[in-house]
């Protein structure tokens, strides 16, 4: 087996794993919300009102939300996906393209800053528990959820595509 051949499988591994990883974490998390809620709506959709999110911050089950589910675990989902993508995207991209791997790099990084900025203010909104402070925030928190859900999509659409454009150059077919 050739190196580029390991080194693919490694990192197809990691990607895979913080996908599991990633669907663990949303298992655990709707199971805690299903009492009270019917997802974490400010995380998975942008339609959800003002008066929605001055409830969600007024629940008992706000401290639930900040940790464990905001801290630790969404922060370790979001450093596997955005670490995983970046170094298999980038590695791929590097082997048939050489001078795009920066991308590789980049559009996860942004998926990570926007996840972290939201988890974040997320945190500070459900901390502070006042409902008219999270209803003056909606628009500021669905603007980052919006950057998040783009960006993490077009991360796995860059790894997806660097991995097909690695799997069908002549050098990887020769495995």
């Amino acid at each position: 087996m050739s190196r580029q051949a390991l080194v693919t499988i490694i990192l197809a591994g990691l990607v895979v794993s913080a996908f599991g990883l990633f669907w663990w974490v949303g298992s655990y998390s709707d199971r805690v919300f299903a009492k009270r809620f019917r997802t974490r709506f400010p995380e998975k959709t942008l339609s959800y009102s003002g008066d929605q999110l001055g409830a969600l911050v007024q629940s008992d089950l706000r401290m639930k939300y900040v940790f464990p589910i905001l801290f630790p675990l969404d922060l370790v989902v979001m450093l596997a996906l955005a670490g995983a993508m970046g170094a298999a995207s980038s590695h791929w991209l590097n082997q048939i393209y050489p001078s795009a791997a920066w991308l590789g790099l980049v559009v996860p990084a942004v998926y990570l800053l926007s996840d972290l900025i939201e988890d974040c203010l997320l945190a500070w909104l459900l901390l502070r528990g006042d409902p008219d402070a999270a209803a003056r925030s909606v628009s500021v928190l669905k603007a980052i959820t919006t950057i998040k859900l783009v960006s993490v999509s077009a991360s796995i659409a860059l790894t997806l595509i660097a991995f097909v454009g690695w799997l069908f150059r002549t050098e990887a077919l020769a495995i």
